[in-house]
């Protein structure tokens, strides 16, 4: 209203476009965003595991928060356990998951601290988890983390841009492979958020009747 009732300097027109935009883009990941669930909680989308090698997705999924990492100072580190190292899930989902948390981690993790990617190979299946040394999340605040929309600190998520819908997201890609979701935190000495994914079903053998 004011860029349009009002003739505005540069700077002023500036920067009231700059809202606008960082708005605007907003707007399109919690439209993105409700698309996703709705596909998947309406049985419009399904898996298609392959295995995958669980380094490479994890590099390319940070790659795109990489920059952002570096401006904030914030350390990478991946450890992956010999027997982890390939996941049954599949590979847009998973690129999707690793996204969602690691963005998430970033807007929690303060200047100089630390994100670890680890992998291992659980009964049954791989766990993959993302730890930070972000603020935390108090424990009454713990169990609805993966809610859709549900902010343990409302401010904070609006001011760093978050929609309220990743983990959601998370928790229902990773439970659409068969798989768990699970977190731990401590108030002040960051988060970890573990996703278990089952292996590959064993091939079935053919009996030939006697």
């Amino acid at each position: 209203e004011t860029l349009v009732q009002e003739a505005a300097d540069p700077e002023t027109t500036r920067r009231f476009l700059g809202v606008i935009l960082a708005n605007a883009r907003r707007m399109q990941r919690l439209v993105d965003g409700l698309l996703d669930l709705s596909r998947i909680e309406s049985g419009g989308w399904r898996p298609e595991p392959e295995s995958l090698e669980v380094a490479g997705i994890v590099r390319e999924s940070w790659g795109l928060v990489a920059d952002r990492a570096a401006a904030q100072g914030v350390d990478f580190e991946v450890v992956i356990a010999p027997d982890a190292g390939q996941v049954h899930a599949d590979p847009v989902a998973l690129r999707q998951v690793l996204s969602n948390l690691l963005d998430n981690a970033l807007r929690y993790t303060p200047p100089g601290g630390r994100i670890t990617v680890t992998a291992r190979h659980d009964p049954g299946g791989v766990g993959l988890a993302v730890r930070d040394t972000g603020i935390g999340v108090t424990r009454e605040h713990l169990p609805r983390i993966f809610e859709r929309f549900y902010r343990a600190d409302a401010a904070r998520s609006r001011d760093q841009g978050g929609t309220g819908l990743g983990l959601a997201i998370v928790r229902h890609l990773v439970e659409a492979h068969g798989g768990q979701v699970s977190a731990e935190s401590e108030l002040g000495r960051g988060t970890e958020i573990r996703c278990w994914f089952p292996d590959a079903p064993a091939a079935l053998t053919a009996v030939t009747p006697s």
